[in-house]
This record gives C-alpha cells, sequence and structure tokens, in this order.
C-alpha cells in the first residue's frame, strides 16, 4: 500500500485496472494496529473521506464505542458478558461455581453484564478496578479480574472464536501480603464478648484462633472429623490440598460439644446455622461488622496491613505462638504452609525482647 502524503493514518492501493481502493490504519482496544478497507475512488470515495472516516472511529474507541460499521454488520459484536458467563457456569459445573456465580452477580454483572464482549477496553476495566478498590481490598478486586478474564477465555476456546482478552492489558493492584495486625488477649475478648451466645460465630472464632485454619478449612470441618480422645480435628487445606491433624483446646471441645449434641449425623457441618444457606457469605459479614466497628475506623479498605479481616484470626494464632518462642517448624506444622519463607511472617517478637539487652548495653 502506498502512505498518502498528505492525510496521517491513509493508504491507497493502484488496482490492474487503474482505480485506487483507499484504507486507513488505527489501534484497536487492544492497542493493536489494524487496517481497515473503505472502498474505491471510482465509488466517490477520496483521500479526505478517508481521514474523516479513520477520525471518528478513532474517537468512537477512545469512548468505548465499537465503529458503527462494525456493530451494524456483525452480529456477533452482540454477545454480552451476561451470555457468555451463563455458558461458562452452565457449562463448568465445579464444587466452587455456585460462589463464583455470586462474585459474577455481586459485581461483574452490574458493571460488564450488558456489554458486548467486543466492547470491552482496557478503560472499562481501569474504571472498574479503581471503583472496586475503593471499597475492597486489592486481593478482592484481582478475584473479580480473573474471573471475568476466566470468561473470556473459556468462550473463546471452547466457541473456538478469536477473542482478545481485556483483562490481560490491564495492570493489577500491587499488593503487599504481610499482614502486621493481629489481636491481643484483650481484643480477642472483645470479639467474643461481641459474638455473645451465638454457638456459630462463637465455635467459629475459637476454631480459627485454636487450629490457625483459614476460613475454607474452617467451615468444612464435619462431625466425623473430631477426635475428643486426643484433642484432635482433621483438617483440609483448600489452598494446597492436603488434609493434616489440628489441635483442640479446652474451650473449643466445650463448643463442640454443644455442637454434636445438636447434630443428626457424622457427616453434619461442625460449623451450622438453621436457616442460613449461604453460610460463607453469613460469616464473612458478620465479623466483617464486629471487626469494622471494633477495630477498623478510618482505616482504608486498601490497608492490608492494619485492617482486621477473618484471616487475621489465623495471623493472630500463628503470630502468637511466635511470640511465645515457637520454633519455625512448629508453626509451620500447624498453619500446614508448605514454605519455610512463608512461616517467616507469623514469626513475631515479644514486645519485650530485646528490652533489658538494650537498657543494659552501656551500663
Amino acid at each position: 500500500m502506498t502512505k498518502s502524503k498528505k492525510y496521517q493514518g491513509v493508504y491507497f492501493r493502484k488496482r490492474k485496472d487503474g482505480d485506487l481502493t483507499y484504507y486507513f490504519t488505527y489501534q484497536n482496544e487492544m492497542r493493536k494496529t489494524k487496517s481497515q478497507k473503505v472502498g474505491l475512488k471510482s465509488q466517490g470515495i477520496d483521500e479526505l473521506y478517508v481521514y474523516e472516516l479513520r477520525m471518528k472511529t478513532i474517537l468512537s474507541l477512545k469512548n468505548g464505542e465499537l465503529p458503527p460499521k462494525l456493530l451494524r454488520n456483525n452480529k456477533k459484536y452482540k454477545i454480552t458478558v451476561d451470555e457468555i458467563a451463563d455458558f461458562y457456569f452452565n457449562s463448568h459445573i465445579t464444587t466452587s461455581s455456585d460462589k463464583r456465580r455470586r462474585q459474577y452477580n455481586y459485581r461483574l454483572k452490574d458493571a460488564f453484564g450488558e456489554m458486548s464482549i467486543y466492547n470491552i477496553t482496557e478503560k472499562h476495566i481501569e474504571a472498574f478496578k479503581n471503583d472496586t478498590l475503593g471499597e475492597v481490598s486489592e486481593q478482592t478486586t484481582i478475584i473479580y479480574l480473573e474471573l471475568l478474564g476466566t470468561l473470556f477465555n473459556y468462550y473463546a476456546k471452547h466457541k473456538k472464536i478469536k477473542l482478545e482478552n481485556p483483562v490481560l492489558f490491564a495492570k493489577k493492584p500491587r499488593i503487599d501480603n504481610v499482614r502486621e495486625r493481629f489481636l491481643s488477649k484483650d481484643e480477642i475478648q472483645m470479639v467474643y464478648d461481641e459474638v455473645g451466645d451465638n454457638l456459630t460465630m462463637r465455635l467459629f472464632l475459637s476454631l480459627s484462633l485454636v487450629t490457625a485454619g483459614r476460613k475454607s478449612t474452617i467451615l468444612n470441618y464435619t462431625i466425623k472429623d473430631v477426635d475428643l480422645a486426643h484433642k484432635m480435628i482433621n483438617s483440609y487445606d483448600f489452598k494446597n490440598k492436603s488434609t493434616y491433624k489440628s489441635f483442640l483446646d479446652e474451650h473449643s471441645i466445650e463448643l463442640i460439644k454443644i455442637r454434636i449434641s445438636e447434630a443428626t449425623s457424622p457427616n453434619d457441618k461442625l460449623i451450622y446455622r438453621d436457616g442460613i444457606i449461604d453460610l460463607d457469605r453469613w460469616i464473612s459479614r458478620g465479623f466483617k461488622i464486629i471487626f469494622d466497628n471494633l477495630f477498623n475506623i478510618g482505616l482504608s479498605y486498601s490497608d492490608r496491613k492494619n485492617r482486621v479481616v477473618i484471616h487475621s484470626l489465623r495471623h493472630t494464632c500463628l503470630s502468637t505462638l511466635g511470640m511465645k518462642g515457637c520454633n519455625e517448624f512448629l508453626i509451620k506444622k500447624i498453619s500446614n504452609h508448605k514454605s519455610s519463607s512463608m512461616v517467616n511472617r507469623y514469626v513475631k517478637l515479644s514486645d519485650d525482647t530485646g528490652r533489658n539487652e538494650i537498657e543494659t548495653l552501656w551500663k
């Protein structure tokens, strides 16, 4: 093609019959250079017309819109995110399908549901990311972005179509995974006071603080996992996909006995609340209210270091063990971490460690 000497991005190709075919180039929403055929000089097309059409196309893309011609002539551009989400959830059924569908419905549906899958740009992803970060953590925001990206990849793969994933072009929020906040003994008592006689939340709190299990581990416990004779419980780590033993203290055992007396089957969940279908969400919301009222006032949602969340209970257990002098091997065993480097973040120093050495350093 020959480049126009007068108009940027305008090209033409000379045909054998002497006619000229005009084209223009532009960058699509994925910042890839595309060439668009416009028409023949014999049809009344000239360089100025091609240039004006190019500028309209570029403006449409900047505004997050499809070029009118593409939208009008291609039915596939009418496929919405809601449609590919339904395709994914109906075709790809796993143990976490219900949870992931709830995640989609909670945030992604309102933001992208009715949009064409070919119309979502990096600009839309960035706007969603920034809005979401104003309400939840970086990690939660990443979970939403990864789910959206999964919908695109799954649909493209199984429909065998070329579909660019807009999530790939957006920068992920930067995460500082090191949580510094853990609860003191007095603060733990404050949480127990707020929970009161609610057996479900009280048992969840106690098991979290004594087993250091993640939320998914605690919610997965069944009656048959409990070994009262040896004061132990079988734990399953969904992150590492492994089973391990956890120890129980007297307080947890007392609460477990109450729950066992109410159960009808050894397969019943240890953490249970009558009438609650989505117990995961119910537990999360209940503790979020307590933690926000007690400890998180004035703290940003993105302040992972200082905000108290459910995972802080695991962090509290392991950090307190470190402060009491437990070695890395023991903490690794209790936490079921596979890497020693991950354990180091939980090994804390006692507040008074080094005090005597400093006070007597120059005496």
